[in-house]
């Protein structure tokens, strides 16, 4: 029997109601899903999830998008320079701060990962219930973080994976903290992906200065402004509703021009 007794209790604040939908939709789909009918594990949100989903809602109503559905893909760079960043545990709490985002954004409450360094990698995606952990578990143990930067392989994953998505708009969190090598593959396949119902948010982390993703925004020949751009000096300093609204920034924008063009 599945335990609620550490869920969240509903009362009438939609922050702490759209948490609990999504914990009480958890908890019927792992029921559903149980190969053990008398003894399922106890499914509980960490208090931390709970008020990221708080900050998280307030800033997607405040951009106007709380009645929007999207899928919330992650990607991160795994070259040398970010092996601090995730050895010591600000990537593990970054994934969290993107879950609060998805849980809203997304009905199945999940985050498509992908790393991206010489090549790229598809990850398991990361919900609640299996949040705790993850990347020492499904990052440090399988890939080495010391690889080159190249964007335009984790944009081929996506186009490859997402080309021709005729559901939900498709929300690219894309984290690197240094400049690419591959400028004309990355602006051929942004450009490419300009008619297809996705955003790029990309986000410099560092001291870098980052002047190819500075000039997204003057991409020629594409048929929608597809990507923005944010830099953030410490990702791991920077609260929690910032953290959102410099995400979340450019993204309204993009939802209007793709829903006037018939693209979502």
């Amino acid at each position: 029997m599945i335990d609620l007794s550490r869920n969240i209790k509903k009362n009438t604040n939609k922050n702490d109601e759209i948490v609990e939908e999504y914990t009480i939709d958890l908890v019927k789909r792992n029921t559903k899903n149980s190969t053990n009918k008398t003894a399922s594990a106890p499914i509980t949100l960490k208090k931390s999830i709970v008020d990221l989903t708080k900050k998280a809602k307030a800033e997607i109503d405040k951009q106007g998008l709380g009645t929007t559905k999207s899928q919330v893909v992650l990607v991160l760079d795994i070259s040398k320079s970010m092996n601090r960043l995730f050895k010591s545990g600000v990537m593990q709490e970054l994934i969290e701060r993107i879950l609060g985002l998805a849980i809203n954004f997304d009905d199945d409450g999940c985050i498509d990962l992908m790393l991206f360094g010489t090549r790229a990698y598809q990850l398991p995606n990361v919900s609640v219930d299996d949040l705790d952990c993850y990347v020492e578990r499904e990052i440090l143990a399988n890939y080495s973080i010391i690889e080159a930067t190249r964007y335009a392989t984790a944009l081929e994953m996506i186009k490859n994976k997402y080309q021709g998505n005729s559901a939900e708009p498709v929300f690219v969190i894309f984290i690197t903290d240094g400049n690419n090598s591959d400028k004309k593959e990355s602006t051929d396949l942004i450009t490419n992906l300009s008619k297809e119902s996705i955003f790029f948010q990309f986000i410099g982390i560092g001291k870098e200065s980052f002047p190819y993703l500075m000039k997204l925004d003057d991409l020629p020949n594409r048929y929608l402004d597809n990507a923005g751009f944010a830099h953030i000096n410490d990702i791991a300093s920077i609260d929690d509703s910032a953290l959102y609204s410099r995400l979340l920034n450019e993204y309204p924008d993009w939802i209007k021009s793709a829903s006037e063009k018939g693209m979502i």
